[in-house]
C-alpha cells in the first residue's frame, strides 16, 4: 500500500522477454469474465523487468476490492497490452507541463524516467493535483527528482487541504493553478 485507497502491484511476466511498451502506455487486465480493466505503467521501459502498476481502490469496484482485499503474492492474472496512444514525444524541444490526478501519477512517472534516464535537458514541470496532502502517495519521488535534476519543476495543488496538511503551496484545480502560471500554452507540449 502507498497509501490508505491505492496499492502498488508489481507483475512478473512469465515470458522471459520483457514487454517493449512507450512511457505512458498501459495495459488491461483480463478479467474472467472477459471484462478488462485499463492501468498505466509506472515504470519507465526497460528499467525493471516487473510490470508496475499503481492501483486505485474503487468503492465497489470489483478488480480493485480484490487486489486491496485478496490478492495475494503469486497471484496469476492475464493481461494484454501495450496499448494506447499517450507517450512522450521526442520530436521537440518545447518545455513540457505534466499533469497528473491522483494515480495519474502513473503514466507521467514513467515518463519521466524515461526522460531522466534519456538525459533530456527540456524543460519538465510536474502538476499533481489530489485532494489531500495524503493522497500524494509518492509525493517524496518527484521532490527528490527536483533536487537532482535542475530542469525538473515540481507543483502539487489540493483542492481540499485539511488543516494537518500544513501546506505553505498551491490549492485548488490543478488545471487552474496551470492556467495561473501559464495563461498561454501554446509553447509548452502538455500531458494530461
Amino acid at each position: 500500500k502507498l497509501s490508505p485507497d491505492v496499492m502498488r502491484v508489481r507483475l512478473a511476466l512469465d515470458s522471459r522477454e520483457p514487454i517493449a511498451y512507450y512511457a505512458g502506455q498501459y495495459i488491461n487486465i483480463l478479467l474472467e469474465d472477459g471484462a478488462k480493466r485499463s492501468f498505466s505503467f509506472a515504470t519507465a521501459p526497460g528499467a525493471a523487468e516487473d510490470i508496475e502498476l499503481h492501483i486505485r481502490l474503487i468503492a465497489g469496484g470489483r478488480f480493485t476490492t480484490h487486489v486491496f482485499e485478496g490478492m495475494r503474492v503469486g497471484d496469476r492474472l492475464r493481461c494484454e497490452g501495450p496499448l494506447g496512444s499517450f507517450f512522450l514525444r521526442e520530436d521537440s524541444d518545447k518545455p513540457m507541463i505534466f499533469v497528473a490526478g491522483s494515480t495519474g501519477f502513473a503514466p507521467v512517472k514513467s515518463m519521466l524516467e524515461y526522460a531522466f534516464a534519456r538525459s533530456m535537458k527540456r524543460r519538465m514541470l510536474l502538476y499533481w493535483g489530489v485532494r489531500r496532502l495524503q493522497d500524494l502517495y509518492l509525493g517524496d519521488l518527484p521532490r527528490q527528482w527536483a533536487r537532482e535534476h535542475e530542469n525538473f519543476t515540481f507543483v502539487p495543488v489540493l483542492s481540499e487541504p485539511a488543516p494537518e496538511d500544513g501546506l505553505t503551496g498551491r490549492t485548488g484545480l490543478v488545471h487552474e493553478a496551470i492556467l495561473a502560471d501559464y495563461p498561454d500554452l501554446s509553447n509548452h507540449q502538455i500531458y494530461a
